[in-house]
């Protein structure tokens, strides 16, 4: 599996999102609420829906990189693998040290 740097942030933000969120009074709300999805919205979702329908991975690259690994051709440098496992490390101790 690959960690870029990006997940790496993104999680990080996330992480720090939901803290925060735990951290702010909640709201109650009125039972007479209610909730219309507008126009917009449903076109969004529809949008969104149908985007997600569609593989998440692109299978060309995926048979490429299964078939290198068949055959012993698949070669990560080593200064990738350190830094996908330091940004790991760094994500796991960011969360044990808010947590």
């Amino acid at each position: 599996m690959i960690i870029s740097r990006a997940e790496i942030r993104s999680a990080l933000t996330a992480y720090r999102a939901v803290k925060r969120k735990n951290t702010v009074a909640t709201v109650a709300f009125d039972t007479a609420d209610s909730f219309e999805r507008s126009e917009a919205a449903q076109s969004l979702a529809a949008s969104f829906f149908a985007a997600t329908m569609e593989p998440f991975y692109r299978p060309e690259l995926v048979s490429d990189l299964q078939r290198r690994i068949a055959e012993g051709k698949y070669y990560v440098p080593a200064e990738e693998i350190v830094d996908k496992l330091l940004g790991r490390l760094i994500v796991e101790a960011a969360a044990a040290a808010a947590g």
